[in-house]
């Protein structure tokens, strides 16, 4: 069974020959394990976005794990240091915009200043159809990626976010979260334009021949339970409808990190096919997950960050035995971290969760799990 078919099956909840492992890599653990300058490589990324899937792309052949997620590319910018912290800007305006980020995932973090203020704002915005993106070339990458994973490796990328996550880049963190009191007439406004952008991105993902569509949200979990269903689970039940609808083969998976075990029945009732990350550090249970509603959703990640940066190799294995334990009985399991990879984690452990995930095979003439961890 290649790999691309054993996601897709554990993906749809079933037994596939083995689990999964989809360790979640972005650029920073990429540059480390394969040797690159650091900090050059992060602000160089920046400058030349395009590359940034390219790296990720070298470092999962590297380990030979399942997938990867290719992300959509930013505009280049240029870089320039304040003090002690290195900024992007505008090649246009020369405008200072966020600051690199060399301790999460790579890129500019957004700024918290508001960029949409008004209806008229909003109305500004225009929305590309999914020729113009694919004739944009910014998907240029990712399909030559798609191209030359074959059968070997499942390549996911991840549309631009249409829910509270993208309220919070336009609008700042902050304010983000007080508009949904004081102005919620506004934020559906503006939500639904960043849906019909973010469908027709992953329309176009489609055409080019993506296998999986990531929906994140990162504060999703963060607001009250009402404005989830409202700002939140109600779009993404659209989202996916519509997805369907053009392309029922694609697979959806939801990523809410942080705390979201109160959050399952509602991610689960929204239609994608999985639920990830499990983030063990802000108290989700693999085995919570599993007896909740993993009759109805694959589930994947639950692999503690905190050791895979910084605990021993032991502590991973036995990490490792906890996931497998818990998420892999009937299937619709993959390994991951419970968030992204940190940039710490060592090659070892990496290898060493592979090495289990493929261990934990499942008997797929008589049903039953046959796990040799």
């Amino acid at each position: 069974m290649n790999a691309k078919e054993r996601v897709r099956i554990a993906m749809r909840g079933g037994m596939a020959d083995r689990v999964p492992f989809i360790p979640q890599i972005c650029v920073p653990h990429a540059a480390r394990v394969l040797g690159l300058p650091f900090e050059e490589t992060l602000l160089d990324v920046v400058q030349n976005p395009l590359r940034m899937n390219r790296l990720t792309f070298e470092c999962v052949k590297m380990y030979g794990v399942d997938g990867l997620r290719a992300w959509l590319p930013g505009e280049p910018q240029d870089v320039v240091k304040v003090g002690e912290y290195w900024y992007g800007r505008d090649l246009q305006t020369g405008e200072q915009l966020g600051r690199v980020d060399f301790e999460g995932g790579g890129g500019v973090l957004p700024s918290d200043e508001p960029t949409v203020e008004t209806d008229e704002d909003i109305d500004a915005i225009s929305i590309p159809s999914v020729d113009e993106i694919k004739a944009s070339g910014k998907l240029t990458g990712i399909k030559e990626i798609i191209d030359e994973a074959g059968e070997d490796y499942f390549v996911i990328s991840a549309p631009p976010a249409f829910t509270v996550e993208e309220l919070t880049w336009m609008r700042g963190k902050i304010t983000a979260m007080m508009d949904l009191y004081d102005r919620p007439e506004f934020c559906h406004k503006y939500l639904e334009k960043a849906y019909t952008i973010s469908i027709n991105h992953a329309k176009a993902l489609i055409d080019i021949g993506i296998d999986g569509l990531m929906i994140a949200d990162t504060y999703g979990g963060v607001v009250a339970p009402h404005h989830f269903k409202e700002f939140c689970q109600a779009y993404w039940i659209r989202w996916v409808k519509e997805v369907r609808a053009y392309n029922p083969d694609v697979i959806i998976y939801l990523h809410i990190c942080g705390h979201s075990s109160h959050l399952f029945e509602l991610m689960a009732n929204t239609g994608v096919d999985c639920i990830e990350p499990l983030d063990n550090l802000g108290g989700v249970s693999v085995a919570d997950a599993k007896v909740r509603i993993g009759d109805r959703v694959a589930l994947m990640g639950g692999m503690n960050t905190y050791r895979l940066a910084h605990g021993t190799l032991e502590e991973v294995i036995a990490d490792t035995e906890r996931c497998l334990s818990e998420g892999g009985p009937n299937g619709g399991y993959l390994l991951a971290s419970g968030d992204m990879l940190p940039t710490e984690t060592s090659v070892e452990k990496v290898r060493t969760m592979l090495e289990m995930a493929t261990a934990y095979r499942y008997d797929l003439e008589r049903g039953p799990l046959s796990p040799r961890v």
